[in-house]
């Protein structure tokens, strides 16, 4: 069984020969490691994780948005992040929201939108043929759709509530201009790709630690007819909807359901309603669930041995009929040592012995 088999396997809530497994962290992390285990590119280190799937995303062809010696970037959106921290700990910070305190919605007509011009979707074509034996993703990033998190960075977080709630009139304009970008980009993506890609990650965050963070109303006025609109063309062509959201977002599970999802990414167990048991009883025959292992406090804090166990205890739980895919329930942080990441791969290993 290869790791594109052995994914779809799971997918199809069907025991594959061993659990499947993702990884997911930050660059910093992914160099940290790869510069303690000796690698010279991520798919070194992936191979040696034995990580069965693969992110996609076309060639950035546009000018420079990196200024290293400042330690200064933007990105197509026009956010502004600057690199803080010291040493080993250093990480990008948005510190710039370039549509912040900005209410005029005429004004968005004249923002310097991004456009699908500054990518190559042709390089895609040699990315699918590399990775055809694993289980292919849109890349987080650019090539994962999202909604709320970008209108979050344009326009900051700390008034994006105030500003869905009291200037509808003007969040409705950042929807529609995200959502246009996001419907073209597709379209660009999916007539190269076809069918070759896998899944398609749509990525947005609507959950906090202790419940939802959108209304209901919200949700069917904005979220939902965006997201209707980034899987229509790839559920036409058999792709596969992964559907990433962090928190607290058991409430929402029947809404990604009826939206067609097939994964729920990343279970955050330590948020509200987020306890693997209960999500596995009441939604496991309807959805695959992926990630689930603690990575604020069993990873990041804990020791190896510890981690093997909470690894063969989240697996008991939730691999039996497959529809379960094992992670990290968050990015792996910088600070996150290394023997504990290579200690949750290596239980995967060691807990999910092949059928005889």
């Amino acid at each position: 069984m290869n790791h594109k088999e052995r994914v779809l396997t799971a997918l199809n809530h069907e025991e594959p020969d061993r659990v499947p497994v993702f990884y997911w962290a930050v660059p910093e992390f992914t160099q940290k490691m790869m510069s303690e285990l000796g690698f010279s590119d991520a798919d070194q280190l992936l191979e040696h994780l034995d990580i069965d799937f693969r992110w996609v995303e076309p060639v950035y062809t546009g000018p420079n948005l990196v200024n290293q010696k400042k330690g200064q970037k933007k990105d197509i959106w026009g956010v502004g992040y600057e690199l803080v921290g010291h040493g080993d700990l250093r990480y990008w910070e948005a510190r710039h929201f370039p549509l912040q305190d900005i209410s005029d919605p005429e004004y968005l007509e004249k923002y310097p939108w991004p456009t699908t011009d500054l990518f190559d979707f042709e390089s895609l074509t040699k990315q699918c043929e590399k990775y055809k034996d694993y289980a292919i993703m849109t890349a987080p990033g650019y090539s994962s759709p999202g909604l709320f998190r970008i209108i979050q960075r344009l326009i900051g977080r700390d008034s994006f509530l105030d500003v869905m709630m009291y200037n509808p009139r003007y969040f409705k304009v950042l929807v529609d201009k995200v959502t246009e970008f996001y419907v073209d980009f597709i379209e660009k993506f999916f007539a190269v790709t076809g069918d070759k890609v896998d899944f398609i990650r749509i990525a947005d965050d609507f959950g906090a630690s202790s419940g939802l963070m959108i209304s209901n109303e919200n949700w069917n006025t904005y979220c939902r007819p965006a997201i209707e609109k980034f899987v229509e063309l790839p559920r036409k062509l058999g792709v596969n909807f992964y559907m990433h959201s962090c928190g607290a977002v058991r409430k929402l599970l029947p809404e990604f359901i009826s939206l067609g999802a097939d994964v729920l990414d990343p279970i955050q167990t330590r948020a509200e309603g987020m306890n693997p048991q209960g999500l596995k009883k009441d939604f496991g025959q309807m959805i695959t669930f992926s990630g689930g292992l603690d990575e604020e406090l069993l990873l990041r804090k804990s020791t190896p041995e510890h981690i093997k166990e909470g690894v063969r205890e989240l697996i008991e739980t939730m691999a039996p009929g497959g529809g379960f895919v094992i992670g990290p329930s968050h990015k792996l942080k910088v600070e996150t040592p290394v023997e504990n990441v290579l200690a949750m791969y290596e239980a995967v290993k060691d807990y999910s012995l092949p059928h005889p």
